[in-house]
């Protein structure tokens, strides 16, 4: 008797801890499950928070009709891929997952009573105030065209995500009755390609290897390279400048605006792969970035195994690196934030039903990736891009805007064009990555749409 009462001790305590693992430990894990159905059906009678803009404009809210709960986008396709979608069937994404819990009037205390919390449950789940803002949004939406790509724009200062917009898109007001068409779509409108799309971030790499290879000591400001028309790696392999080019002898800045291959690849080559390894740890490509939104992590090069000919390609954003946009806004952010990159994020705030401010987000650094002085003069570099190099379709008149072009090549198709930077518009200084598939040279197709976004933001009253 006395062995059995051990045994039942021993199953009821493991029994007490694996109840108390889910409802604590993984309560928050389980709660924002997107095939949770408890969460799906407590919307019959908690009514499911707002998303809100920046300015308090609603990116989704839910009404009654007819004894039945309806979720409402009423800005269609522009926030789908960023604010997400909810569904009895179909489960969530975007803030609408990420937030889910808050959404959904979940209180973790209450939870983990059962049965026992509709006893104390609220009529109407949390309101979550974004970073997002409408008017952006839309600008860069609207400058994409129908073109497929990514736009990000961060507050340098801050990382808060200003837009993420996302091409083609869906209407989540229709995804569960169209979710078998969207989910089978060759062009993958599901997929937020400015935090989940990966792409060759082609010469838009550039500035953060001339940081690395200034930081080695592979090249200084001052020193000429000849470049032009293309860098030999031996046994009949090249590496052209776009056109074929012949710059003569240039500096780093010059390299830069010119966005020179023949000097990059050389770069690449003289630093080797324990270099490149360093300047992509340095710059937090290894790092888990852990946010508020769903990213993906860059893929990058096993630099060790390289060939010569693969080295010099990474130099100028080949061989097999694949990098999201997002990424891509945060390298530029860093060099017009004093080597500062900040931890993005697109919750400003959560607040309860009644308006009081349950959680309020802050400003964190993400990585102190190169010094104040070198993270200026790569900024000032790409400043003179945009005014007399690859970059001058971003120009905006009394506009200070830093920017790097990058023409990536895809396996798959025609060229993917690239242009980030960071510009200081009004009184907010923003960063940014566009990149459309397939369009072919980045000066030409992406910095345009930079401009556009920013002459819009100027014209806000």
């Amino acid at each position: 008797m006395l062995r059995i009462v051990r045994v039942f001790i021993v199953m009821f305590v493991v029994l007490i801890g694996n109840l108390s693992y889910i409802q604590v430990i993984k309560g928050d894990s389980y709660t924002n499950n997107p095939l949770n159905p408890r969460i799906a059906n407590k919307e019959n009678s908690t009514l499911r928070g707002d998303i809100l803009d920046r300015n308090n404009k609603k990116i989704a809210y839910s009404q009654k009709e007819e004894n039945k709960v309806k979720r409402v986008y009423p800005y269609s396709m522009l926030f789908a891929n960023s604010a997400g979608y909810v569904g009895k069937n179909i489960g969530s994404a975007g803030v609408e997952q990420t937030e889910n819990s808050s959404l959904s009037g979940v209180n973790m205390l209450l939870h983990q009573l059962g049965p026992l919390e509709q006893l104390f449950a609220a009529e109407k789940g949390n309101t979550v105030k974004l970073t997002l803002d409408e008017n952006i949004q839309k600008a860069a939406w609207d400058a994409m065209g129908n073109k497929r790509g990514a736009v990000v724009i961060l507050n340098t200062k801050t990382g808060a995500v200003l837009a993420m917009v996302s091409r083609p898109a869906f209407d989540p007001n229709g995804v569960e009755e169209n979710w078998q068409a969207l989910r089978t779509d060759p062009q993958s409108p599901l997929l937020n390609r400015a935090a989940q799309g990966l792409y060759p971030p082609g010469s838009a790499i550039k500035p953060m290897i001339a940081d690395a290879a200034l930081e080695q000591g592979v090249i200084n400001t001052t020193e000429k390279i000849n470049c032009g028309p293309y860098y030999d790696l031996g046994n009949g392999q090249k590496i052209y400048e776009a056109d074929k080019a012949v710059y003569g002898n240039i500096n780093l800045e010059e390299g830069i605006i010119h966005s020179s291959n023949v000097m990059f690849a050389g770069l690449a080559v003289q630093m080797g792969d324990k270099g490149l390894e360093n300047a992509f740890k340095r710059f937090g490509f290894y790092d888990e970035l852990k946010t508020d939104f769903t990213q993906q992590n860059a893929h990058l090069s096993d630099f060790a195994k390289l060939s010569r000919g693969e080295t010099a390609q990474v130099g100028i954003g080949q061989a097999d690196l694949l990098i999201s946009p997002l990424r891509m806004a945060m390298l530029a952010s860093a060099f017009g934030n004093q080597g500062k990159m900040m931890k993005p994020y697109m919750v400003d705030e959560i607040l309860s039903p009644g308006g009081t401010t349950l959680q309020k987000n802050s400003p964190a650094v993400f990585k102190e990736v190169t010094t104040q002085d070198r993270a200026n003069t790569i900024n000032s570099y790409m400043e003179n891009e945009v005014l007399k190099g690859t970059g001058r379709n971003a120009a905006v008149k009394g506009i200070t805007i830093a920017g790097k072009t990058g023409t990536a090549e895809n396996s798959f198709g025609a060229d993917h064009a690239w242009f980030i930077g960071t510009a200081q518009v009004k009184d907010e200084k923003i960063s940014f990555a566009i990149i459309l598939e397939n369009s072919g040279f980045g000066g030409a197709e992406a910095a345009p749409v930079i401009k556009y976004v920013i002459n819009t933001m100027l014209r806000e009253d």
